[in-house]
């Protein structure tokens, strides 16, 4: 690890999730000498607990920035995952298998449609579909559809995966990691970024500090952040090993189903504002496998592979925090909440930018860590 008294690195980037990985990446491949710094070790946090939904219209809640935002990333995926896979030889299971949103009721499905009615009228290819069709989609959803829409472009990816080949590509790249490393605050002199001390008291300089530390963000001193600015939402998650082959990822009242090539299916996913609280509870188990349960009835006869919960790093006006803070050459990576694997490419894209001195990919004005944010938790 470089410390005080070695070469220094050009970037140290606190957090070694996808983002904090993907970011790693892109600087090596651009020359920059980085190091990641992580807490326990890369990806044990929210980047592989997540559901691997690349869902850039289902993300969607209107028209702006974020939407053009998750666009443009999830337009970058497949040439993302492709070079991926050359460096690594890893199939990060990306798989452009569309996602269906689906409504039992009348009433739901108006809502629905009402929803999302922007997104047809802004040109994006969202298809009403009819319960027949639905169900010619994917056999075995329940019978009692009333419709549903069609986000054929959307994607899915093992998180697991693209999360070891981010790692394997930035290690064989040069980047240097180092984990059980926690990171007391950031470090300044001058108006300007030295680099970090961590808890023992030793520092690592660097030319820029980046912070990817998701849910972790603000417990980082030298920031000049709000406590709130970013808060852990916990999710917790059901794995099934099941018969039923889905085609489509599903979103139903009350949960969603996210399938793997292995025939697992994902079932997800809560939002919780409990602090640091990682576990999963009965009661969240239950109306998770009661609603996987109604959208897909053979689902009633699988296997409980798996459980779990962690915590996505959730903002008040549920944007992320992109940019330059007030600290010159301490740049956020953070606060994605449930879009961190799809924003990858191109959070990546921009911290790259942002390093060298050139032009970010789009206008960060409503990402700017500074900016007045207004929401509330729900």
């Amino acid at each position: 690890m470089h410390r005080s008294g070695s070469r220094s690195p050009d970037v140290v980037i606190v957090g070694g999730g996808v983002i904090g990985c993907a970011c790693a990446w892109e600087l090596a491949r651009n020359g920059v000498r980085t190091v990641v710094l992580e807490r326990s070790v890369p990806g044990a946090e929210a980047s592989s607990a997540a559901a691997g939904l690349l869902g850039a219209h289902i993300e969607s809640e209107e028209p702006g920035p974020m939407a053009e935002l998750c666009r443009k990333s999830a337009g970058r995926y497949p040439s993302f995952a492709r070079r991926l896979k050359e460096e690594t030889e890893i199939d990060v299971e990306y798989r452009r298998c569309g996602i269906l949103s689906v409504a039992f009721r009348h009433e739901a499905l108006a809502a629905l449609q009402r929803e999302y009615a922007w997104q047809i009228r802004a040109g994006f290819r969202v298809e009403k579909r009819d319960a027949a069709a639905l169900l010619r989609a994917e056999p075995g959803l329940g019978r009692k559809l009333a419709g549903g829409l069609c986000f054929e472009d959307d994607a899915r990816v093992d998180p697991r995966r693209l999360l070891t080949a981010l790692h394997l590509a930035a290690a064989k790249r040069g980047v240097g990691f180092q984990s059980g490393t926690y990171v007391r605050r950031v470090l300044a002199g001058e108006g300007t970024a030295r680099g970090v001390e961590l808890e023992d008291g030793s520092r690592l300089l660097a030319g820029h500090v980046v912070i990817a530390a998701g849910s972790w963000t603000t417990l980082i001193d030298g920031l000049d952040m709000p406590e709130r600015s970013v808060i852990p939402a916990r999710g917790q998650i059901i794995e099934l090993q099941a018969e039923t082959k889905l085609r489509h990822v599903v979103f139903g009242p009350h949960c969603y189903l996210v399938p793997r090539d292995d025939g697992r299916v994902l079932v997800g996913s809560t939002l919780e504002f409990v602090g640091y609280k990682k576990q999963v509870t009965a009661a969240a188990a239950h109306r998770l496998l009661g609603a996987a349960i109604r959208l897909v009835p053979a689902l009633g006869g699988a296997t409980l592979s798996g459980h779990w919960s962690n915590f996505r790093p959730y903002t008040p006006d549920r944007l992320p925090l992109l940019g330059a803070t007030s600290v010159p050459r301490t740049l956020l990576a953070t606060g994605h909440f449930r879009t961190g694997i799809l924003l990858a490419p191109i959070t990546a894209e921009i911290i790259g930018a942002l390093v060298r001195g050139k032009r970010p990919p789009l206008s960060l004005e409503p990402f700017e860590p500074r900016r007045r944010r207004t929401g509330r938790e729900n």
